[in-house]
């Protein structure tokens, strides 16, 4: 999808892929994805801070998701292409020939129905690609997506420490890790790792809170260099999901250069692997820590 525009001297445009014909309102169907580029300028002493990034987000079963935000890479009163993409886990966002972004799905995307284009832009053109090719007869022709072979791994009960040594091939798209778990009632924290040689690319702790001892919850995302050094924590997430003593899922989604974490089948945190790491070189995933692993299932 291509769409070539003008920015005016209003506030803000969106291009929405909805899941019907209700695309506004109280009732409006879902939205796949929300592309929302903001001008929002500070007005005033009392007006609160501007808003001037590009949110991008979904809108499923009556609520908003978690917003992602981004550098704004448009300009008021500049033309510009958006080239959105459609890949079997995510959506490929990219302005004026560069990559923005990558947007995993929380709807299937078999349920776009309507594209929406609202607010400050002017559109030269839309143009929808559906998948082409050659037929016997040498003339284009719709094609069908070729289904893939999905090969599922899944061990109950496996031990803890667990680890598991993936083939050439790495941790990447449409591959997933399901690891559905219980914190023990004096657990103080758990990890699930995602390994190259030893070093850790995806890093995911979670610490247990303990009133007694004023320890607060935490989870903690990170990566390695050389064996030794940890580099900068993420920490921030909206509400700690975890609990001592009951069953969750966790659910690990590759993509380009990311990897999201779903939590009891909601989207919880996104991690973007550091410089210079990349996920095809993932040869091992590992579980430590005070957790009892009920079932753990790889997709890939």
């Amino acid at each position: 999808m291509v769409l070539p525009g003008f920015a005016s001297d209003r506030k803000r445009f969106q291009i929405d892929l909805c899941c019907g014909l209700l695309i506004d309102g109280d009732h409006m169907d879902n939205k796949a994805l929300h592309f929302n580029p903001r001008f929002d300028a500070k007005t005033g002493w009392f007006s609160g801070p501007g808003d001037d990034k590009l949110v991008i987000n979904s809108f499923v079963s009556g609520r908003w998701g978690n917003e992602e935000r981004f550098d704004n890479p448009f300009k008021e009163g500049e033309p510009f292409q958006i080239r959105i993409m459609v890949f079997e886990k995510y959506f490929k966002i990219s302005a004026s020939g560069k990559h923005m972004c990558d947007f995993p799905h929380r709807v299937p995307v078999e349920s776009i129905r309507t594209i929406s284009i609202n607010g400050n832009i002017r559109v030269d053109y839309v143009e929808f690609h559906p998948p082409i090719g050659i037929g016997a007869d040498g003339k284009p022709t719709l094609v069908a997506p070729t289904p893939k072979q999905e090969v599922i791994t899944k061990i109950d009960k496996p031990n803890v420490p667990f680890e598991l040594p993936l083939p050439p091939g790495g941790f990447v798209s449409p591959q997933s890790a399901r690891f559905t778990i219980t914190p023990f009632l004096s657990s103080e924290r758990f990890t699930i790792n995602l390994k190259s040689k030893g070093e850790f690319l995806f890093h995911f702790r979670v610490d247990m809170p303990n009133q007694a001892q004023k320890i607060k919850p935490h989870v903690i995302r990170n990566s390695s260099k050389n064996g030794v050094k940890w580099l900068t924590e993420e920490r921030t997430f909206g509400t700690f999901p975890f609990h001592k003593g009951i069953t969750h899922d966790i659910v690990f989604t590759a993509y380009g250069k990311s990897v999201t974490v779903d939590v009891d089948g909601a989207p919880f945190v996104k991690f973007v692997y550091r410089d210079g790491d990349d996920p095809v070189n993932v040869d091992q995933i590992t579980v430590v820590g005070d957790v009892l692993i009920h079932r753990f299932e790889h997709k890939g």
